[in-house]
């Protein structure tokens, strides 16, 4: 694990040095700054800023793609960092079962798309120390009782979730919205 974030740091203080320095490059050689704001590289950057036509012209052109890669690397690694740590499920001395926050949001909205009248659904999950906290938006037909569906889609998600994966549901929170309509498409009592 030290390792990972490790590495994960010298790739993002790279990305960033480079990033820096093909930014400078391009300025330089367009004129918007002089070559001696780096004391260390003002050889090099003398150099880029006595280039003329073509050359310069290929100077920023590759300072411009350099500086793009780098910040798609280091969009990469930022979102990397934000993708969620899977659940653990069990663990036995013949290993660990584990399932990804993603896949509860799947369970939860195939379990809401088998109730009656409810259209589409979205759900997000959040681990906290007092078990899940699944979120759903769910739309249902113009004329569904929302206290009904509600009161269901909520005991239907937390005990298809905690009864398929043994993970405590702290919370099915439902933000419901009727879905617009025609008046023939009503839902039926």
């Amino acid at each position: 694990m030290f390792v990972t974030i490790f590495n994960r740091v010298v790739v993002v203080v790279i990305a960033l040095l480079i990033l820096a320095g093909s930014v400078l490059t391009s300025l330089v050689a367009s004129g918007a700054i002089t070559a001696d704001i780096l004391l260390y590289f003002e050889a090099q950057l003398q150099a880029v800023a006595e280039a003329t036509g073509s050359t310069a012209i290929i100077i920023i052109v590759i300072s411009v793609l350099v500086a793009l890669a780098m910040l798609v690397i280091l969009i990469i690694e930022f979102n990397t960092l934000r993708e969620p740590r899977p659940l653990l499920v069990s663990s036995t001395e013949d290993g660990s079962v584990t399932i990804d926050l993603n896949s509860i949001c799947v369970l939860a909205e195939k379990t809401a798309s088998l109730i009656h009248n409810v259209q589409h659904v979205k759900c997000y999950t959040k681990e906290t120390s007092g078990g899940l906290i699944i979120s759903c938006r769910p739309s249902v037909l113009l004329g569904t009782n929302l206290v009904e569906v509600g009161t269901e889609l909520q005991s239907s998600i937390k005990e298809s979730v905690e009864e398929l994966t043994g993970l405590s549901v702290a919370h099915v929170n439902i933000k419901i919205k009727y879905q617009p309509v025609e008046a023939r498409r009503l839902a039926v009592r």
